[in-house]
């Protein structure tokens, strides 16, 4: 008989034994093991530019191998997608993107990772348009239910979230039902060139992101920022000005 666990109950009873240390010879497995698990080969000077070596070789081997599949895979599937992708395309893994969302790329747009792309049901004709040279960090997700525009030269870190919709909708009897959230709630998002948006940011409806500006890693924007500032914090707001010669009053 054994559990869920797929461990048959006596060795997981001894398992529990070595993890507590329950007498001295369940002390000593339980060195034994730690002293196993941690154990490593010594690398003797002499050998120390052949495992360097080696190393490198590794990394340019795996380097090769996912240029070759993004090459031949990931980007004519992603490009296939799209309506129009530029030159240039860098996809580390593929997007998902299993939705009605239309798609617009420039050139040498980059994803260094996981790319969520998604839509709800409020619009027919959801688009989301990407200009030049942006680069989008790992595992970041993008619900675009009427229209997000992400501008020339924009960084975007891993984790971010930028959505033009609440998801659900606020009336509990219409999320129950399984709804979409109603069309009125549903406001664009624009990033504008250039920007900066830090790691962990969450972007809301409505927003607008000005030229030039940074948003600080973990900020919730709730609302339009200024062109040429630094914001941070849950709600984001303005900590100062970039030198950029741009003005709060624009």
């Amino acid at each position: 008989m054994y559990h869920k666990t797929g461990v048959h109950p006596v060795f997981e009873s001894l398992i529990l034994k070595v993890r507590r240390a329950e007498s001295p010879s369940f002390r000593m497995a339980k060195s034994i093991y730690r002293s196993f698990a941690t154990a490593s080969l010594p690398v003797p000077s002499s050998l120390k530019p052949a495992a360097s070596f080696a190393y490198h070789a590794d990394s340019l081997v795996k380097g090769v191998y996912k240029r070759l599949v993004s090459a031949l895979y990931r980007e004519p599937l992603f490009r296939g997608r799209c309506e129009k992708v530029g030159a240039r395309l860098g996809l580390a893994l593929l997007p998902e993107a299993y939705n009605h969302t239309r798609i617009w790329l420039g050139d040498d747009v980059v994803c260094h990772g996981k790319l969520g792309i998604y839509s709800g049901r409020a619009f027919d004709d959801p688009r989301l348009v990407i200009g030049n040279r942006v680069s989008i960090g790992h595992q970041v997700t993008i619900s675009c239910n009427r229209e997000v525009v992400i501008e020339d030269d924009v960084l975007i870190a891993g984790q971010c979230t930028i959505t033009d919709n609440d998801g659900h909708p606020v009336d509990a009897e219409q999320r129950c039902a399984g709804a979409p959230p109603p069309a009125e709630s549903t406001r664009p998002v624009r990033i504008c060139r250039r920007a900066w948006i830090g790691a962990g940011v969450v972007i809301l409806k409505g927003v607008t992101i000005g030229e030039d500006s940074i948003v600080g890693a973990g900020s919730v924007v709730t609302s339009s920022v200024p062109a040429g500032t630094i914001v941070a914090g849950n709600p984001a707001r303005v900590i100062r000005m970039i030198g950029t010669g741009h003005t709060l009053n624009g």
